[in-house]
């Protein structure tokens, strides 16, 4: 990984800059971590079978369509050795692992002349969803990251027609929604001659045991994705409101993050990290204005609330930071 990613090290520190779920893994996520001794100590299926089979009932799709990945950036690497020799468009602002794999690839990005598009929906780091039936306009092959969709729901998720349409490549992770983005762990959805070429690139055992397995227990537990898609959208609401109050400027969202214009992002989230607080400066994405946004995560209302009054104090001290 080229550029910098959300993540704070250091455990003290209340973390904004990653948009995992605030609520932590699902209880049977917790409970099957309590037996992993009995997991690690034998070989995974070679391709996730038991993880891609779950996949194939949450989405009602064939399994053939399914291909699991340890997370879905190495999904991205793994889909642009597709296309050599092709260009591609990234809609920015973007996830820079999209340019960072053409280029790995030696696929020219956004010089005209594109055959394969990448886009985020929802996007990232805005939080914006895009309608479907904008992006079936599109020209050529598509590649779709939806890896905050599960915060929405599947209304406007692609993955049903990638089944079908050989244009289409959906990319999913169970990073963000279900909280476990240290076991590593995604999918994409395309036709099965898709699938197919890329399992033939692929290495066997890409995906442990550990993480097949709790990708089952995660799918399967309903209740606590209906209750994620609730609290975070109540809890999004309360931190934009109160990001306005102060008198920045958030963008509206759909997913676990809200992304602010700011005068000087890396003085904000310098004094933030005095402060105990990490927050994502976003000049590591592409296509926006250096040093003028910052992501905060959606997180639980009193760790929401401090970052809100430090944030206030910030401001009131230095009224160029708003």
């Amino acid at each position: 990984m080229k550029r910098p990613h959300g993540g704070a090290a250091d455990p003290a520190i209340l973390d904004f800059s990653a948009n995992v779920n605030p609520l932590g893994p699902p209880d049977g996520v917790r409970t099957l971590l309590e037996r992993a001794v009995d997991l690690v100590s034998r070989y995974p299926t070679v391709d996730a079978r038991d993880f891609r089979e779950a996949v194939a009932r949450h989405h009602a799709i064939g399994g053939e369509c399914v291909l699991a990945g340890n997370g879905s950036t190495e999904l991205i690497y793994l889909v642009t050795r597709l296309f050599g020799g092709c260009r591609a468009r990234v809609l920015a602002p973007a996830f820079t692992e999209y340019e960072d794999a053409c280029e790995a690839a030696g696929i020219a990005v956004n010089g005209g002349g594109e055959t394969v598009t990448f886009l985020a929906n929802p996007t990232s780091p805005e939080g914006c969803l895009r309608p479907r039936e904008e992006i079936l306009k599109l020209p050529g092959t598509l590649v779709i990251d939806e890896a905050f969709m599960d915060f929405v729901g599947n209304h406007e998720s692609l993955a049903l027609d990638a089944c079908r349409d050989p244009r289409l490549i959906v990319l999913r992770t169970l990073t963000k929604f279900y909280c476990i983005p240290g076991l590593r762990l995604g999918y994409l959805v395309a036709v099965p001659e898709t699938v197919n070429r890329l399992k033939r690139l692929q290495p066997p055992w890409t995906v442990n045991a550990l993480a097949s397995a709790a990708g089952v227990v995660a799918l399967e537990d309903k209740a606590y994705a209906e209750f994620t898609r609730r609290f975070v959208a109540e809890r999004r609401e309360e931190l934009a409101q109160g990001l306005r109050a102060i008198g920045l400027e958030p963008r509206p969202s759909v997913a676990n993050y809200i992304l602010c214009r700011v005068p000087d992002a890396a003085h904000l989230c310098d004094e933030l990290l005095k402060r105990g607080i990490a927050a994502r400066n976003c000049d590591s994405f592409t296509g926006l204005e250096p040093n003028r946004y910052v992501r905060f995560a959606v997180r639980k209302r009193s760790e929401n609330e401090r970052l809100l009054a430090a944030l206030k104090e910030i401001c009131e001290k230095c009224p160029a930071a708003r």
